[in-house]
């Protein structure tokens, strides 16, 4: 189930239904030419790379037949968002990800950062300064927004691939653990979508964190000092929800999971 994020609004600029009933004045120009364009160039400067072997990283494998998809979002202070990827698994097509802020105003101390967790690397916090774009790949970079003192703008879009979430992306067999030595297990999930499995087991107290925060907002925004939270039924509700999922995956991996929580625990 979507989860409830207090004080932030969404609007799906790619859905047409929705359009219709909204005025969407300037931002029709990036929905049907500066979204499409950027598509495009991403994937001819990706497959450049590639060609010229200048690049480490997998290839994208953009679709440049379909349009991103745009979403505009205003946190009106207080919000945040736990971790997460951007593509959890099927029938989620996304590839590349790319966020721009419009936060003339933002000061630090303003929250409201991303931040980008490579698999057991120390995360990075991006602050959100006005005409800034941050891009990662949809599938293997844990992420979250951190809460957000003031109102904080930004617009997103989601490009998709060609051969994104294919069972071997998706589903980790007894082939894919063969593994010599843990070192080569890091190295393989640093690069993988399968990555998605275990993530939360791995970093399972960040999750949960993240969860409980971002169900908690400051009421300061309004002149009032009160904290709005969620009920102690619903809190329970999503720790057992959390805490059931790390033990599926523990029950299965649990070796591997302690090893990567503790090389975790060491970069951060």
């Amino acid at each position: 189930a979507l989860l409830k994020k207090p004080n932030v609004y969404e609007l799906d600029l790619s859905d047409p239904d929705r359009m219709e009933e909204v005025n969407i004045g300037l931002w029709k120009q990036v929905i049907d030419h500066v979204g499409p364009q950027f598509v495009r160039q991403m994937d001819e400067m990706d497959r450049k790379h590639q060609q010229l072997n200048h690049s480490q990283a997998s290839p994208l494998n953009l679709d440049t037949n379909m349009p991103p998809a745009i979403k505009l979002q205003v946190n009106a202070g207080g919000g945040s968002f736990p971790w997460h990827y951007d593509n959890p698994g099927p029938t989620n097509q996304r590839s590349l990800t790319c966020v721009i802020y419009l936060n003339p105003s933002w000061n630090e101390g303003d929250g409201g950062e991303i931040a980008l967790c490579p698999f057991l690397s120390n995360p990075i916090t991006v602050p959100p300064l006005h005409g800034r774009a941050v891009l990662f790949y949809s599938d293997r970079i844990l992420h979250r927004v951190m809460p957000s003192n003031v109102r904080r703008v930004c617009f997103t879009m989601w490009c998709n691939g060609t051969n994104v979430n294919a069972k071997n992306d998706v589903v980790l067999s007894k082939d894919h653990l063969q593994f010599t030595s843990y070192d080569e297990a890091q190295r393989f999930f640093t690069d993988s979508p399968l990555q998605r499995v275990i993530s939360r087991a791995v970093y399972s107290e960040e999750y949960l964190q993240s969860l409980l925060e971002c169900l908690v907002i400051s009421g300061r925004i309004d002149n009032d000092d009160d904290l709005v939270e969620i009920t102690t039924e619903e809190k329970e509700k999503l720790i057992k929800q959390h805490e059931a999922s790390v033990v599926g995956i523990l029950t299965k991996l649990k070796p591997l999971i302690e090893e990567f929580r503790k090389r975790k625990a060491v970069v951060t």
